[in-house]
């Protein structure tokens, strides 16, 4: 006869599947329960990013598309954020949205311009922003910003700013404007080798050297900065593709003979006079040098990417120089003495021709320049302007000032051109 289990231990055999069941039965609950916790916290974290962004607009913020250069139509880059304050945020309010700044996990794009708010401490505690605009803001203090090492653009246009010293931290910055700020000491710029715009204009800078190892510098903007004499530093700037020295006291151009990539030299109101190193700068684009004194333009010859050329109110007579420029669009001879206009019969890429105030009576050599479409001869002593009746091409002729004749059979023969007479 078969052993039977004493009846204690039947229980025993029975329970052991049913406590293991409830027990995973347990588990999958929690982590079913986990699962659709992550997942509303996914689904609503946009929603709480959402709620501070409703709170920034009521703090004085509208938002805009990251670089969208003002374009309020332009789509959003995916994972950044670009705020716009109103004219009206203070201070207080900028501290009050600040807290909401942190929590939205994105790159941001802050544009303060135009705003009363005098103080920023209070973006210490922000680690994401990516651009900063202070322009036309009282702002004078920027220590603030000497923890933000995530700014790659910084404005401090026509701001009370004249110490500088907290962005030396800051070596991802990559564009800097200062324009029109009472900053002259550029030591903090020193190691600042990601940079690659700076604006300077009118500024009180005098001493280059903090620019000298700059290694991406591509656009360098000294206009209107009266003090800069000496600009023997930025000669090791072998990336420069846009410098202006626009009414500066420079006077020598030697020291940017190693600049072979400079696209763009602006030279007006200077005392410039000698123009070589030009020679040199095979990828020059845009050359202008009018109100300096530069009178001879041989350096020119053999510049045929050159697309505008500026030379108003220059001691320039002979024009000889500029036969060979085949890619020339834009040519300004305004206020200078020049006569003769033969050298520009072949330019055919010529758009736009400025010739006020100049001594040319003969325009003759534009005849086949059917691309022309703005000429200006405004007060000049041109008396026969029959040639210009075959560039059909013409948008704007302006003839005030001259002693042109048959006026009116040029009109009936340029119908779509605008003629000022």
């Amino acid at each position: 006869m078969a052993e039977t289990p004493p009846s204690n231990m039947k229980p025993a055999a029975e329970g052991a599947p049913t406590s293991g069941s409830r027990r995973a039965r347990l588990w999958a609950l929690c982590v079913g329960i986990g699962v659709l916790l992550g997942s509303l916290l996914v689904v609503f974290s946009p929603f709480r990013e959402k709620l501070d962004e409703r709170a920034l607009s009521g703090l004085g913020f509208f938002t805009g598309a990251c670089d969208d250069r003002g374009d309020s139509r332009a789509t959003p880059e995916s994972g950044c954020l670009a705020l716009r304050a109103k004219p009206t945020l203070t201070t207080s309010q900028l501290a009050a949205a600040v807290p909401h700044l942190g929590k939205v996990h994105l790159k941001l794009e802050l544009n303060l311009a135009g705003t009363a708010v005098d103080n920023i401490d209070s973006l210490k505690e922000l680690d994401d922003v990516q651009s900063l605009d202070l322009t036309v803001t009282p702002v004078w203090n920027v220590d603030a910003l000497s923890g933000m090492r995530s700014l790659k653009s910084l404005v401090l246009h026509r701001t009370q700013v004249q110490d500088i010293a907290a962005l030396k931290a800051l070596t991802g910055l990559q564009s800097l404007n200062l324009w029109e700020t009472r900053v002259s000491n550029l030591e903090a710029l020193r190691n600042l080798t990601d940079l690659r715009q700076l604006d300077l204009r009118d500024t009180q800078v005098r001493d280059l050297d903090g620019l000298a190892n700059l290694p991406h510098l591509e656009t360098l903007k000294l206009g209107g900065a009266r003090n800069v004499r000496n600009i023997e530093p930025l000669g090791q700037l072998a990336t420069l593709k846009m410098l202006d020295l626009n009414e500066t006291q420079v006077e020598r151009l030697d020291p940017l003979k190693k600049l072979h990539d400079l696209q763009a030299l602006y030279l007006a109101n200077t005392t410039v006079r000698d123009i070589d190193v030009v020679a040199g700068m095979p990828n020059l684009k845009t050359l202008a040098l009018d109100g300096s004194k530069v009178e001879n333009i041989g350096a020119m010859r053999g510049l045929v990417q050159l697309e505008t050329l500026v030379l108003a109110r220059t001691p320039v007579t002979n024009i000889d120089a500029l036969k060979g420029l085949t890619g020339l669009k834009r040519l300004n001879l305004s206020d200078t003495s020049v006569e003769n206009i033969d050298a520009l019969s072949n330019l055919k890429g010529l758009r736009t021709l400025n010739l006020f105030r100049t001594e040319v009576r003969d325009v003759d050599a534009l005849k086949g320049l059917k691309g022309l479409q703005e000429l200006y001869l405004a007060n000049t002593p041109v008396k026969d302007v029959d040639v210009l009746k075959g560039l059909t091409g013409l948008r704007e002729l302006v003839l005030y000032g001259t002693m042109a004749r048959n006026v009116d059979e040029l009109k009936a023969a340029l119908p779509n051109t605008r003629i000022v007479w």
